[in-house]
């Protein structure tokens, strides 16, 4: 994508299609040397250069290095990150870190962190290492495109290929309980959205100033035009809405909200009110009104449907704040003490509930498939763990455990007011197949959907 518009915070970016307000980010010069001495002591090298691995690096500063990432994800066939070490890294090689993602709003790069935020001065004090990537329009999501799929991957990068390349190439503690995720505008809907997502990847998600509800229609026009900045025809990330609500729905923070019960969440928003003292670069009054019209309600829907469900969350409504870099720049250092706190103290999740509309998924070493003649729909669990689960579907599921039990060894699955015996593989899991009735043939929120879900209880006897 060689076209790029100036860089504009968060959703800013998205109206100015219409406005044609510009401004341009601050540019940063590239160090040759190694400042910190870290390239031997904290770098290790990738044994195999399939991809994503690690085409190029250089520093930026003492403790930024950027990485240029090959990946299929992009069209580009490669992707920027930059990742900003603590301090103390050099002097403690037998030190393990945890690790913060750090995602951009709309139009954002990866150097977005570092310079518009200052993120080395606001974690100079923060034990964990941050990384940034690119994130352009994309809303961090693996886009439709009309229905052709493909690049851009933006979920499928950072969940799947950004975390285990970091992992590999730094010294991290490499477990969910040292991960977290944040971002601003658009990156804190990426940030609950992969978060809600992915809730056994991180301990902690954090939305500053998000656009986290993509029911609210404001915002919704924003996220559908968002792709124009690409120079992509609109609604390519999810698709139309009239026919393609399912999928909206199914990257929605608000809708996916039950499944970050024992993510360490924290929402954040301005009220679109300038504080001159505090908000003292110019701005215009689209940034106030963003925030006033879009994140502020939005931010709101958010943290009710979180207290409706009884989840616990830090939630903060600022008395001042347009969608500014002195607001984002305030929220971001408010969150780290959060952040800092779920991985000293991280909520152990012996059971859990989730929701998805992928046709095939894992969560918490669980794998499910739904029935391949079943229309795009949710499929939720509820009360997942050692003894058992419930379903609410619609088709033939296929359910695979994680290694619970002794290999080899029956186990008895009773499903509704049926009993079957069921061997355990050699690695100790269980398959079998939970029947939710006739699978639907009406996607999920379109005319002929209105179908009722089947829901089944299965109990595990070994």
């Amino acid at each position: 994508m060689p076209f790029r518009l100036p860089r504009l915070p968060g959703l800013l970016a998205t109206l100015t299609l219409l406005a044609g307000v510009a401004a341009s980010g601050p540019i940063s010069s590239v160090m040759s040397a190694d400042p910190a001495g870290l390239t031997a002591p904290s770098l290790r090298t990738v044994a195999h250069q399939s991809e994503p691995h690690i085409v190029s690096r250089e520093w930026l500063t003492e403790r930024t290095m950027r990485l240029t990432v090959a990946t299929s994800s992009f069209g580009t066939g490669t992707a920027p990150v930059e990742v900003t070490l603590p301090r103390g890294y050099a002097e403690h090689p037998d030190r393990r870190w945890p690790v913060t993602y750090y995602l951009a709003g709309t139009n954002g790069d990866e150097t977005w962190f570092r310079t518009a935020y200052r993120g080395e001065e606001l974690t100079e004090d923060f034990p964990a290492i941050v990384v940034s990537p690119e994130g352009n329009a994309g809303y961090w999501s693996d886009w439709f495109n009309q229905g052709s799929f493909g690049p851009p991957r933006y979920e499928t990068f950072v969940t799947r290929e950004l975390i285990p390349l970091i992992d590999q190439t730094f010294r991290t503690l490499p477990r969910r309980s040292q991960r977290a995720v944040m971002g601003e505008s658009m990156g804190g809907y990426g940030a609950l959205m992969i978060g809600a997502r992915h809730p056994d990847r991180f301990a902690a998600a954090v939305s500053i100033m998000g656009a986290v509800d993509t029911n609210f229609p404001t915002g919704a026009l924003a996220h559908s035009i968002s792709p124009l900045i690409d120079l992509a025809p609109p609604d390519s990330v999810y698709g139309p809405r009239a026919t393609q609500e399912v999928r909206w729905r199914g990257h929605n923070p608000l809708d996916l909200a039950p499944n970050l019960r024992g993510v360490a969440v924290q929402i954040r928003t301005g009220n679109g009110v300038l504080d001159p003292a505090r908000e003292q670069d110019p701005v215009t009054p689209a940034f106030c009104a963003v925030e006033a019209g879009i994140i502020q309600p939005e931010s709101t829907n958010m943290h009710r449907r979180m207290t409706q469900l009884g989840i616990e969350h830090t939630w903060r409504a600022y008395d001042w704040g347009c969608h500014s870099p002195a607001a984002a720049q305030q929220q971001i250092s408010d969150s780290l003490p959060g952040i800092l706190r779920a991985f000293e103290n991280p909520t152990p999740r012996s059971s859990f509930d989730y929701r998805s509309i992928q046709p095939r998924f894992e969560i918490g070493g669980w794998r499910f498939g739904a029935d391949p003649l079943r229309a795009l729909e949710f499929l939720d669990l509820h009360g997942v763990g050692r003894s058992g689960l419930a379903l609410t579907g619609s088709g033939s599921t296929t359910v695979r455990t994680p290694a619970y039990f002794l290999p080899g060894s029956t186990v008895i699955v009773e499903v509704g007011d049926t009993r079957r015996a069921v061997t355990a593989d050699p690695q100790g899991r269980l398959q079998f197949t939970v029947r939710l009735g006739t699978p639907h043939h009406a996607q999920q929120f379109t005319p002929g959907a209105d179908q009722p879900m089947v829901t089944k209880r299965v109990v595990f006897h070994p």
